[in-house]
């Protein structure tokens, strides 16, 4: 399952669903650069923090660095709980995320200094994602028969469902949310999976916020879907800063790369080229001239960032444990 449907089930479907389908249709793949060590200054991206979870203390913890991979720190400390899906407030005062502390499945915001955490839901709620306004927060909860797309406060208050999965029948997944930069869409993933396979079908899907709100939960049907990049695979999309592009994951040949696709659904291209480990869980730098995202060439995931279209790749953590989910504020 998805990370942004529940956290810790998602890191080990990350390393078990290698070996999937084809492409379709066939993207024009951008070969990346050789992978360095050394971090060369960033242009164009005005710096920043970027927020990610590591396991190098023994269980996920929300850590911050600088965009360059410098003062890397944490911000988290629990023994035994696992926290991720780290997102920036818009004004980069707060950090919203995932955490299984007192109930598995539980959504806290806290301090951009990891300081005054607190609990925005009771009843399960996971892959937090905030509104550009800062108003809101969107969410993934699961139910008796999927799981679905919610919004609510800022402050934890008035959930609002978008979509609706719980139909006898459909077995369907919704998660993933991400919000265009004006506020009135949501990309998201949906999987189906009517045999109730160990992995359904994943496409990319955009809904309309205020049609779905009015709607009281719109059916997965009135959802739009982009092209994929592979099946039956895809999932983790990000909408660019400037809202014409979304950036996604797909496995494609066995392994997992990085696409990007207008928000339109037109020229779906292949950012990275990889033969044997993954790239995954993009996000975009403010400025959206840099993607930040997670490989695992070691083995274990660690902190990559690259340029828009593919090139100038960087190495951003070395530890030796897995660092993931990471989201860029200025």
């Amino acid at each position: 399952m998805s990370i942004r449907t529940l956290f810790a089930a998602a890191l080990i479907v990350l390393i078990l669903i290698s070996g999937c389908g084809g492409a379709s249709p066939t993207p024009t793949p951008v070969p990346p650069t050789a992978t360095t060590v050394a971090l060369p200054p960033l242009s164009g991206s005005g710096g920043g923090r970027i927020a990610f979870s590591s396991k190098r203390d023994g269980n996920y913890e929300i850590y911050v660095m600088n965009a360059d991979g410098t003062d890397q720190r944490r911000l988290t400390k629990t023994r035994n709980d696992e926290e991720g899906d780290a997102a920036w407030s818009p004004d980069g005062t707060q950090i919203a995320f995932s955490s299984s502390r007192e109930s598995y499945g539980r959504i806290r915001v806290m301090n951009a200094d990891g300081s005054n955490v607190r609990r925005l839901t009771t009843k399960g709620g996971t892959g937090p994602r905030w509104s550009p306004d800062g108003t809101r927060i969107a969410f993934t909860r699961e139910g008796p028969r999927g799981s679905d797309i919610y919004v609510m406060d800022a402050d934890g208050t008035n959930p609002q469902r978008l979509t609706q999965t719980d139909v006898p029948g459909t077995d369907t997944l919704v998660f993933g949310p991400d919000w265009s930069p004006d506020g009135t869409q949501i990309v998201c993933v949906v999987e189906f999976n009517p045999d109730h396979q160990l992995f359904g079908e994943k496409t990319i899907h955009v809904l309309n916020v205020q049609d779905a709100l009015q709607g009281e939960g719109a059916s997965i049907a009135h959802l739009r879907p982009l092209p994929p990049a592979g099946r039956p695979f895809n999932d983790h999309p990000a909408w660019s800063p400037k809202g014409s592009e979304i950036a996604f994951s797909a496995v494609v040949d066995g392994r997992r790369d990085i696409y990007v696709v207008n928000a339109d659904g037109t020229n779906l291209r292949q950012l990275t080229q990889t033969q044997d480990f993954d790239e995954f869980s993009p996000a975009w730098s403010p400025d959206g001239t840099q993607i930040v995202f997670q490989a695992n060439p070691d083995g274990n995931w660690d902190i990559y960032i690259m340029n828009a279209d593919g090139t100038g790749r960087r190495r951003l953590t070395t530890d030796t444990a897995s660092n993931v989910d990471p989201d860029w504020y200025p």
